[in-house]
């Protein structure tokens, strides 16, 4: 689970670094939020892979078979 933070991290640093110096602020906001999205998803799927996964989740709420 650690790997997958370092290597958010690392990304992350690169990729801001460069929108910092296009002075790119509001997609800056956007790919943070991303970043920081899929570091949740990525950790809660990581402390317990047998559980459902999301996109099971969101077909059974439309009633499909997931």
């Amino acid at each position: 689970m650690i790997y997958l933070i370092i290597v958010i991290l690392i990304i992350s640093i690169f990729d801001i670094k460069d929108m910092k110096k296009n002075n790119q602020k509001k997609d800056m906001i956007v790919y943070i939020s991303f970043m920081l999205l899929i570091g949740v998803f990525g950790i809660l799927y990581l402390s317990n892979p047998d559980q459902d996964s999301l996109s099971e989740i969101f077909l059974s709420l439309v009633g499909q078979e997931g």
